[in-house]
């Protein structure tokens, strides 16, 4: 049989354990506003995002008619008056046939986004992660795209990459190293060293099309505009992310130092 000592050490663990239920209840309550706000954001960055890909699909594809332009009638005009007129006209439906492809490419960018606006509770980190997938398939859309561009362009002979890979490479390594990678419009000039087996052929340099998000957000007003309100909404999503962890943080050390209480019962000191 207990002591009475005993029994009343747990009636006061018991007591302060009722004690710490509400500010449980509380933190819940907390997190279940947080939640809440988190999926009237999704809905928000979803439809902001609609509109953002809306204007860049035709900003992408009038860019990419631009550049092709510019290689065919400025860096090498004598391959393009070579062609034939039915493959000029080829070449240049081609063109415009990849442009509509992005535009179709991006919408589908949305769709895992549109997925969760359906479900009743969003964690603010997973709507971090999935934007930033999202970012990436934007950049991977516009890569491939331009990529496309210059095996369409070089089969008519307007530009000479022997290796797609090599010239992205340089491109890469430039943006990290902070320097410019293109020129007007939306092409990229590098030296690439094993393009060819001649040393003299080595040193010119190769011009292909390298479509930048970054330079169609800056030339274009109302593309930037919507760029400037997904920004708005990410600072926001940031926002939720710290103040849900803050609140996750706190429930776990409430729910401990009540489980603490809860089992505490004074060990038996034997004489």
């Amino acid at each position: 049989m207990r002591s009475q000592p005993a029994i009343l050490v747990i009636l006061v663990a018991t007591r302060r354990l009722v004690m710490m239920v509400p500010e449980i209840t509380q933190i819940q309550q907390s997190l279940d506003q947080l939640d809440k706000k988190t999926v009237e954001l999704t809905h928000k960055v979803h439809e902001q995002y609609g509109q953002y890909l809306t204007l860049l699909g035709p900003a992408v594809s009038q860019k990419l008619i631009q550049a092709s332009y510019h290689l065919c009638t400025q860096v090498n005009p004598a391959s393009f008056l070579k062609l034939s007129l039915n493959q000029q006209q080829t070449l240049q439906q081609e063109v415009q046939r990849l442009g509509t492809k992005l535009q179709e490419t991006l919408k589908a960018v949305t769709q895992p986004l549109t997925d969760v606006t359906h479900h009743e509770s969003v964690d603010p980190e997973h709507l971090s992660h999935l934007l930033q997938d999202m970012e990436q398939a934007i950049l991977d859309a516009l890569r491939q795209i331009s990529q496309q561009a210059n095996e369409c362009l070089q089969e008519y002979d307007i530009v000479n990459i022997n290796s797609m890979d090599l010239l992205f490479d340089i491109a890469r390594k430039a943006a990290e190293q902070g320097r410019p990678i293109t020129s007007a419009p939306h092409l990229i000039k590098a030296l690439m060293d094993d393009q060819n087996d001649s040393p003299e052929d080595s040193s010119e340099p190769v011009v292909a099309i390298f479509l930048q998000l970054s330079d169609l957000e800056f030339n274009d007003a109302e593309v930037m505009n919507e760029r400037h309100q997904l920004r708005q909404l990410w600072q926001e999503l940031k926002t939720l992310q710290e103040a849900f962890t803050k609140k996750q943080r706190e429930k776990t050390v409430a729910e401990a130092t009540a489980a603490w209480r809860a089992s505490w019962f004074p060990a038996e000191v034997s004489e």
